[in-house]
């Protein structure tokens, strides 16, 4: 029996991408992205999983970017006053 050793010149795979919100439609995602995008933030979307694909554009999408901005991206979809009062 040989033994065979675990290769370490791979590089470690990509982080996963990181849902930061849910689109109801497609347009709503494109928006979404687009603010990310100008931001500089990298973002793509995906179907939900619980959308029927007979739906063309309508279902739910995920908004997704890389796990180093996630916070960024969260604070740019999601931004709330500091002193605790709506603006």
């Amino acid at each position: 029996m040989r033994w065979r050793r675990h290769r370490t010149d791979r590089p470690p795979p990509p982080p996963r991408p990181v849902r930061v919100a849910i689109a109801l439609h497609e347009p709503e995602a494109q928006l979404l992205i687009g603010l990310l995008e100008d931001a500089g933030i990298p973002a793509m979307q995906r179907r939900s999983q619980f959308d029927n694909p007979n739906m063309m554009a309508g279902g739910a999408r995920e908004i997704l970017v890389p796990a180093r901005c996630e916070l960024e991206a969260r604070a740019l979809l999601d931004p709330r006053p500091d002193d605790g009062q709506a603006a």
